[in-house]
């Protein structure tokens, strides 16, 4: 089932002309603004924080996407502007009424209460529908179903039922649903960085950092995938949309690699893999980090301190698959008056990176992410104006907020029904219950427990967004892996890497799919290109259980799983690609991958026997290439 990127999203926007559309701009700007300030200075009650974010986020959502493709694309339908009328009054409702409401009325809920909860529902139904897909509401449909009719479920997983308004209220009133979790992550954390990303590419940083990229790697075997590889995953960290990200740095990235010998559907598979892996790679992590944070009630901070390590073995795996494709196909880097100067580079164009080692620093020093985010928005700003070509003037930096807050539709379109599910899950006690089924299925095993993670991962990752569908595994699946006593934040990632397998993975490969329209080749193809570049996603998340390598051990202990790791990764990686010194026959591509799985066992022994394995194929080449 085919998914929407946030890029595709946008294509599918309404073309306004007129006074709507400054109307719309007016309140996208607005939204955006709003949403700087809260993150720089706070001082607003929680029900307006949640409240106005999700009234923001409808309203738009209602008024750019039409309900059907043959809806009109440049003007605003009737039954639009009834919903968003519906919106404006539910929200408004909710925000006035809720102190009241918690204090006075919980459990014995006024119909309007009832009212404004089923209306705000449905409209959380259809902003996930015609922004994203169907796949979404039908799963929150199901829930919603589960949690009415659980008296005819059989099994561990059945239960009572609840009666309607007791599940309105759970989902509509109170903030365990709709304006629950979800809307408030989103409305804390996602949506300033979000901002940051759309100021950051605004001011010319994309270019700076492939500029970057291209000085450090473009010269080297391979040099232009391997420049896709860095650039991507940076710029991927900050956009949070790995199919999107694929189409904008692809742009740029997969004809270089058509250009010196690479096949088009292995350039579209690595700027797949690489775009993936954004979102593992601090500082920004994409929208399910702020989540993970949240969810483990784990500073922001240890979050990248504990990730970052992962991530870096994941693009450097990656980067030496290149690399061995580049040796096996005799490829070459580019000629030197092709590429830009270290030195230029950082002078010229360094200083737009400045804002991302801003929030590094604010972070560190134990500031809140949105505050990190707030000083990052403003460091961009005044760093703007050192150039006049990179000049954030006010007509650039009013198309900017009105560009970022469409940006967050894509993400904050799923706020209400993910809430829904949340909602129901907590209420019905669906976690436990699901905990408990996949503990029976594998028999209290970890390892399977982890393989059925994983598939749930994949499954969901292939019809939701990748954070949509991290916070679907994760209420379901993380209570299995820490019954069995794995720490909850590994538990977490574990989840978070497995539901990104989704967007490189046939049959739906968004970021693949995406990539392979620039690369012009066939979208499989170009899919299971992606699957072997983007494999080690199936490696680390079993690291992070078995091994220290999340900074959970001593410190001895950590380095050796990093060390290990790191030669068993390049070891994977020439099994995989068929190359060492050489190209390497079946019985050298066994042992290699032998060598590995030895490297990846977290025992000094194996290790051992693991590096002897690869010295032994390393000689083996050595002595053929004489």
């Amino acid at each position: 089932m085919k998914q929407d990127t946030s890029g595709e999203t946008r294509e599918r926007m309404r073309r306004l002309e007129g006074k709507t559309a400054w109307i719309v701009s007016s309140i996208a700007a607005a939204f955006a603004l709003f949403y700087i300030y809260t993150a720089g200075f706070g001082l607003i009650s929680t029900e307006l924080h949640r409240g106005l974010y999700i009234l923001f986020t409808m309203l738009l959502c209602f008024l750019l996407y039409p309900a059907r493709k043959a809806s009109p694309a440049n003007r605003i339908s009737l039954m639009d502007g009834i919903l968003c009328l519906l919106v404006l009054i539910a929200v408004i409702y909710w925000i006035l009424e809720f102190s009241e409401y918690a204090t006075e009325r919980v459990r014995n809920p006024l119909p309007a209460d009832i009212v404004m909860g089923i209306i705000i529902t449905v409209l959380s139904l259809e902003v996930a529908r015609r922004t994203i897909n169907w796949v979404l509401p039908i799963l929150a449909a199901v829930f919603l179903l589960y949690a009415y009719f659980g008296r005819m479920v059989p099994g561990i997983m059945g239960h009572p039922g609840f009666p309607i308004v007791s599940i309105v209220e759970s989902i509509g009133c109170d903030m365990s649903g709709i304006y629950g979790i979800v809307a408030n992550t989103y409305a804390t954390f996602v949506f300033p960085f979000i901002i940051f990303a759309s100021f950051l590419k605004a001011a010319g940083a994309g270019d700076a950092i492939e500029s970057l990229a291209l000085a450090i790697a473009g010269g080297t075997r391979g040099g232009p995938a391997k420049v896709a590889v860095v650039s991507s995953g940076i710029i991927g960290s900050i956009t949070g949309s790995s199919a999107a990200n694929a189409v904008a740095t692809g742009a740029y990235t997969i004809p270089l690699m058509k250009r010196t010998g690479y096949k088009a559907h292995v350039a579209a598979g690595v700027e797949a893999a690489a775009s993936s892996g954004g979102q593992m790679l601090p500082p920004v992590m994409g929208a399910g980090a702020f989540l993970l944070a949240t969810f483990t009630e784990t500073a922001y901070v240890d979050i990248i301190k504990i990730a970052a390590i992962p991530a870096v073995l994941y693009f450097f795996s990656v980067g030496w698959m290149v690399h061995f494709i580049a040796g096996r196909e005799g490829l070459k880097g580019l000629p030197k008056d092709q590429l830009p100067k270290l030195k230029t580079v950082i002078l010229k164009q360094g200083y737009l990176l400045l804002p991302v080692v801003v929030i590094l620093v604010l972070l560190i020093a134990r500031y809140s992410p949105q505050k990190a985010a707030f000083g990052a928005i403003i460091c961009t700003i005044v760093l703007s104006y050192v150039k006049k070509e990179t000049r954030l003037g006010p007509r650039k930096l009013l198309d900017t907020l009105i560009l970022a807050a469409k940006n967050s539709l894509v993400v904050g379109a799923t706020a209400g029904t993910v809430g829904i599910i949340v909602g129901i899950t907590l209420m019905a006690g669906i976690g436990i219950k699901f905990s408990a089924l996949i503990l029976g299925f594998s028999q209290g095993l970890l390892p399977l427990t982890i393989f059925l993670t994983a598939v749930a991962s994949y499954i969901m990752g292939m019809g939701l967004t990748v954070t949509a569908s991290y916070v679907v595994v994760s209420v379901l699946a993380v209570p299995a892996l820490v019954e069995l006593s794995v720490p909850i934040v590994a538990a977490h990632l574990v989840v978070f890497w497995y539901v990104e397998t989704g967007q490189v993975t046939p049959p739906v490969a968004l970021a693949a799919f995406a990539a392979s329209g620039i690369a012009r080749c066939d979208p499989n193809k170009a899919g299971f290109a992606a699957v072997r570049l983007a494999s080690p996603l199936l490696i680390t998340p079993v690291l992070f259980v078995y091994t220290p390598i999340l900074l959970n051990g001593t410190m001895p202990a950590i380095i050796e799983t990093i060390v290990s790791a790191t030669i068993g990764f390049v070891a994977y990686a020439g099994m995989m690609q068929g190359f060492w010194l050489r190209r390497t026959p079946i019985l050298e591509r066994f042992l290699l991958g032998l060598g590995a799985v030895c490297l990846f066992i977290p025992s000094i022994y194996s290790d051992l026997v693991g590096v002897a394995i690869i010295a032994g194929v390393t000689a083996l080449n050595r002595k053929h290439a004489i």
